[in-house]
């Protein structure tokens, strides 16, 4: 647990609060605004609850200080104002500081929580509709670091076109 506080330490007041947003700013994405009702605030913190204990180390520390900081975290969202791909590039260039473990650790819990709301809204909570996998997908994208996109774009491949 004393390597998981050292990870939290590393990063300024600021870089905490973006970093904790980023699962809103994934509602966010799904619902296509940023105020929710009791319905999409409640399958937000169920995903949360699962996906923190899916997730080891950093991702899950991350869910837990936005899940004790439940009554505030949706008013700070809102407060906060970037649209959702900002906020999400924001957390992007974050995500390009941590070593590459740490970093599919956080981008994993991030985008289960995005998973189990997008369930909670798809047919009968059990398959997400094609409109939240296609937001997923996008959202996966914008999570992706700057060398990522680099390494994963078929005009850098090898191959001849």
């Amino acid at each position: 647990m004393a390597v998981v506080s050292q990870w939290r330490e590393q990063w300024s007041e600021q870089e905490w609060f973006t970093l904790r947003l980023a699962p809103v700013w994934v509602l966010s994405a799904l619902a296509g605004r940023i105020r929710f009702d009791d319905d999409e605030r409640g399958a937000f913190w169920d995903a949360v609850t699962d996906a923190a204990l899916r997730s080891e180390g950093p991702g899950r520390e991350l869910l837990g200080t936005a899940a004790a900081e439940r009554l505030w975290l949706f008013d700070e969202f809102e407060l906060d104002g970037r649209p959702v791909v900002s906020g999400l590039l924001s957390v992007s260039r974050l995500l390009e500081r941590m070593d590459p473990d740490t970093r599919t650790d956080v981008r994993s819990s991030i985008l289960r929580v995005g998973a189990g709301v997008a369930l909670a809204r798809g047919h009968f909570g059990r398959r997400m509709t094609l409109e939240d996998e296609q937001t997923l997908l996008l959202v996966e994208q914008l999570l992706q670091t700057a060398p990522e996109t680099l390494s994963d774009n078929p005009l850098n491949s090898p191959a001849t076109i």
